[in-house]
């Protein structure tokens, strides 16, 4: 009995496991917390099971049981994901709707502000008007009672004097008979001089009253105004502080458009120095190419020269496919027949040589007159971005197809001391961008087998890694994106840097140029994509829908989409409507590992190619926003996809260090190959779509041929 006990409990106790378990991997997404203990109960359960004496209908019944109790919490977990998913969606809706509540309240504020400071200026300007009125008013009635006191006391005067001179004449004719008259007429004059001093004292006494009157009126209203102005001297105050900010950062704009433009009156000296070297020397190689005319007669030999190295050549070739092949395929006997020809050869060959050296000495002589010059002479100066003759160009070799079991032949381009995070083709073919992790981009012309180093990320800072490359549809100038929180643009005919958009908060990922080549687009690591304004130099829209880091940006063929995707725990696409202000979201990669690594329209722009850390590879409809279809075949992350030119072929690179070819049509694995046994970072199809440029953690580019 204390045995079934024992059993009983135990089973309890395995079952608030499994439900903890459950509710564990539900609020965290771990699914092991809940099979963990499931696994435990089962086990516990099938070990000690026989030691106890069930019947079988006992035994039938807990299963049963168990069952059910299992059914019960698979229902309830997937309830409860049900739930979770509805509420992540909630709370992306109401991320978005805070965004936009968040811009019309910052509107609504820039707008308040502008119209309380016009009313403040208005109110002020009133005022100023106001008083300056009565004081004017105020000063012109004291002035006409002034006037008019002026005048009494004139008056006054005169009756004064009149007086006198009566007095006077009061004394010489003391005792005439008229002496009483003029008694009366002074007595009636003095009371009328007595009213008209009355008079004027209740006029002092009026403007005295209305002086004190006004004097107080006037002192409130300074009080007022010295109110009014103490205010709007903390706002102006604010605003001046905000002005020299933006004074100083003008300055500094200045300063650099100060020294851009000393720069470029260097280049342009040095360029014009350049052009005048390469006009002698232009002139001595039109001598050198007449004297060559003549002695092209002593190179006869080189015809048979060139066909024994041809002779010698194909058995070479057949025996280096052989060695690659030596645990698929066997040697033919006319291959070892063809090695023995080529080996009984080698003396004629040897005797051909010997002829042709003296001919091909003279000739390099004469084709190489600047060998001998002085080497200071031909150093460029410290400003001028390095130029040189692309150092390490291997010839082709030859890797198998693993897909299709043939050699590919490819080439490979050195010259960085890291790995290459970007590759970029020009639109107009002509050069090839890499960016690596050495801070360094190298601006490669394929054509001229000569390249520029491209040098000022992270110079100032101990940050690393140019992220993101892109072209202008004109090709003329570059963008780069890079560790160190700037976005960076390249004149790329001269190879020096014209502009740096203001530093971010956190590291660059992804840029991309719109069709116009007038907006640039770049995702960070804080979570934000932002719009650049090339005219401007400033930035005009920010996106803030993501909740992890930006890792890539791709605008559509029209300019009118802006597609971006995020890694970590965010794992959406979100597709910008830029002209209606919209968002679409794209969710469908693993919960799990399914951050968007990269991303790539079609040329039509009706379906966006996405990379994930789930190491699929997914086709979507960007009008219905559904999933078209899922690619299978690498064994790790997805570090890069793109389309080519035509739209029939797709490119996908990724950590396991292949590079993979699909039919667009039917979504078959077409090619795949493996580079140097390294992680491939980028990919980038050339405008003509016949080859792929693979930038690779070895420190190496690799160039495919695209059938």
């Amino acid at each position: 009995m204390n045995n079934r006990r024992l059993l009983e409990v135990s089973e309890y106790v395995c079952l608030g496991l499994s439900i903890s378990g459950t509710i564990l991997a539900t609020v965290t997404q771990q699914v092991v917390y809940a099979v963990i203990p499931l696994n435990l109960s089962m086990a516990f359960n099938l070990v000690n099971r026989h030691k106890f004496n069930y019947s079988q209908s006992q035994l039938q019944l807990q299963i049963d049981q168990l069952q059910t109790n299992l059914q019960n919490i698979t229902e309830e977990f997937y309830q409860i994901t049900k739930t979770m998913n509805t509420s992540n969606q909630r709370l992306e809706q109401i991320a978005a709707w805070r965004q936009q509540l968040s811009q019309i309240i910052d509107q609504t504020i820039e707008t308040t502000i502008n119209d309380r400071l016009g009313e403040i200026e208005t109110y002020k300007q009133q005022i100023s008007q106001a008083v300056d009125q009565k004081f004017q008013a105020l000063a012109q009635k004291l002035n006409r009672e002034f006037n008019g006191l002026n005048q009494q006391l004139r008056t006054v005067n005169n009756r004064l004097q009149e007086l006198d001179s009566s007095l006077v004449n009061l004394n010489s004719t003391v005792e005439k008979d008229e002496y009483l008259n003029n008694i009366s007429e002074l007595k009636a004059e003095l009371s009328q001089i007595n009213q008209e001093i009355h008079f004027v004292n209740s006029r002092f006494a009026e403007v005295e009253i209305s002086i004190k009157n006004g004097y107080q009126s006037t002192q409130q209203q300074l009080a007022e105004l010295r109110d009014n102005q103490q205010n709007q001297t903390l706002e102006f105050t604010q605003i001046y502080q905000k002005i020299e900010v933006v004074n100083s950062r003008f300055e500094q704009i200045d300063n650099s458009t100060h020294k851009l433009q000393q720069i470029i009156l260097e280049q342009s000296q040095e360029i014009s120095e350049i052009k005048e070297k390469q006009k002698n020397e232009s002139s001595k190689i039109n001598d050198i190419l007449d004297a060559i005319n003549h002695r092209l007669t002593k190179l006869d030999g080189l015809t048979e020269l060139d066909s024994l190295f041809t002779a010698l050549i194909q058995p070479l070739q057949i025996d280096n496919k052989s060695n690659l092949l030596t645990n698929q395929i066997t040697a033919e006997p006319s291959e070892e027949v063809g090695e023995i020809f080529t080996i009984n050869n080698l003396d004629s060959l040897s005797d051909s040589l010997d002829e042709s050296f003296d001919s091909l000495t003279e000739l390099n002589t004469w084709l190489n007159p600047l060998q001998g010059a002085n080497p200071s002479n031909l150093q460029k100066s410290d400003n001028y971005p390095e130029k040189s003759e692309i150092p390490n160009i291997i010839p082709t070799t030859s890797i198998l197809d693993d897909k299709t079991g043939k050699l590919v032949t490819v080439g490979t381009l050195k010259g960085h001391q890291s790995k290459v995070l970007s590759v970029a083709f020009s639109p107009n073919g002509r050069f090839l961008a890499s960016g690596s992790d050495d801070k360094i981009i190298k601006l490669w012309d394929l054509a001229k087998e000569e390249h520029l180093t491209l040098k000022g990320h992270g110079e100032s800072s101990g940050s690393r890694g140019i992220n993101s490359l892109a072209f202008s549809p004109d090709s003329r100038i570059l963008a780069s994106g890079s560790d160190d929180k700037t976005i960076k643009l390249w004149d790329v005919s001269i190879g020096i840097e014209i502009f740096t958009f203001p530093e971010q908060e956190e590291r660059i990922y992804a840029i991309s140029f719109n069709p116009s080549g007038k907006i640039l687009a770049s995702g960070s690591k804080d979570k934000t994509v932002k719009i650049w304004s090339l005219e401007t130099g400033k930035e005009t829209y920010s996106f803030k829908g993501h909740t992890d880091d930006v890792l890539c940006v791709a605008f559509s063929p029209d300019g009118k989409l802006l597609a971006s995707g995020a890694g970590g725990n965010d794992k959406t696409i979100k597709i910008l409507q830029l002209a209606e202000n919209k968002v679409k979201t794209l969710t469908g990669h693993s919960d799990w590992f399914g951050g968007i690594t990269s991303l790539a329209f079609s040329p039509d722009g009706k379906i966006l190619m996405s990379g994930s850390q789930d190491n699929t590879i997914k086709l979507w409809n960007v009008e219905t926003s559904q999933e078209i279809t899922t690619l299978l075949g690498h064994s790790d992350t997805i570090c890069a996809v793109a389309y080519s030119p035509n739209g029939q072929i797709l490119a996908s690179a990724s950590k396991d260090k292949m590079v993979k070819l699909w039919s667009v049509a039917n979504g078959e694995e077409i090619s795949s190959v493996k580079c140097n046994d390294s992680v491939i970072y980028s990919i980038a199809f050339s405008p003509d779509g016949k080859m792929l440029a693979a930038g690779n953690g070895d420190t190496t580019i690799t160039l495919f041929p695209v059938a």
